[in-house]
């Protein structure tokens, strides 16, 4: 009899050890000290202008953003990154604006987020060719929010 206790209890040990990892979260969130996350990048090329977040004072700083040209699927792509990236920003948000004011939004605003090191990236959902896209979006750093506002670009 002892046989089988044991048998039964080292079953549901696996049984139980099988379900938790079935159900184990897919993702956690990294413990103090741990690298920053690996930034999902835009695919295209960089046209080498960077938009900086401003400060109520009009200062240049907590983020900038940049805008990506992919020429063979015909869309722009947008990240906001905190500066410096060191995970103290925080509530980063990033609006991808076409020229008719429609936009989406990173993150959406069903499933709010709290971005602490960057936003996007975001992608045009339109053949953007000769088109003009502009971006908005906004981070708390240091109990200062800082805005980004780029005004028309990309045009073309």
């Amino acid at each position: 009899m002892k046989r089988l206790r044991r048998t039964q209890l080292l079953g549901l040990g696996v049984m139980a050890l099988m379900l938790g990892m079935v159900a184990a979260p897919t993702a956690q969130a990294a413990p103090a000290g741990a690298a920053a996350p690996s930034a999902v990048e835009c695919s295209g090329s960089w046209d080498g202008k960077t938009y900086w977040a401003k400060s109520p004072s009009g200062a240049n700083g907590g983020g900038y953003a940049r805008t990506y040209w992919n020429a063979s699927t015909k869309r722009n792509c947008a990240k906001f990154w905190s500066s410096p990236y060191d995970g103290l920003a925080s509530n980063i948000k990033l609006y991808l604006h076409d020229e008719s004011g429609d936009y989406i939004a990173d993150p959406p605003p069903e499933h709010p987020e709290n971005y602490h090191y960057y936003a996007g990236p975001l992608y045009t959902w339109f053949d953007a060719t000769g088109h003009c896209i502009h971006l908005s979006g906004s981070l708390v750093r240091g109990g200062v929010t800082y805005r980004l506002s780029t005004g028309d670009i990309r045009c073309g």
